[in-house]
């Protein structure tokens, strides 16, 4: 038996390539970069930092389910974005989600381009839960 858990969260999309969405490894649950991709794998939001910052969030609080996790357990966010004007709209969606002063570790950078023209956020989470397993 594995020490890792490959988990396919119910919602998201299967990977187009060789990779999982979220693994759990003891205590701590590991969740690939997220973009806008509906259930379907269709693009959320075209052209709209908006809803495509929404949709992110929304494939990760699934990925966070599939672990037996929830957004209290989130510490770190790492956000690619491809234009850094638009990180006004991932804020407002993380102020929405986390209470106030309870703000996991965060990193944002700008990069050249995310897999795809069309993209303009990508977001990996890493979170812990609590010893007694999922909530």
């Amino acid at each position: 038996m594995s020490h890792l858990d490959y988990l396919k969260p119910v919602g998201v999309a299967p990977p187009p390539e060789p990779y999982n969405h979220v693994i759990r490894a003891g205590k701590t649950v590991f969740i690939a970069g997220q973009v806008a991709f509906d259930e379907t794998g269709d693009l959320v939001g075209p052209g709209d930092p908006a809803r495509q910052a929404e949709q992110c969030w929304t494939n990760i609080q699934a990925c966070l389910r599939a672990a037996g996790a929830d957004l209290r357990d989130v510490a770190k966010v790492v956000c690619f974005l491809a234009d850094i004007r638009h990180v006004p709209f991932e804020i407002a969606v993380r102020r929405r989600l986390f209470a106030d002063g309870r703000w996991p570790v965060y990193t944002m950078v700008q990069v050249a381009k995310l897999g795809r023209e069309d993209l303009l956020f990508e977001i990996d989470v890493t979170a812990v839960v609590p010893w007694g397993g999922p909530r």
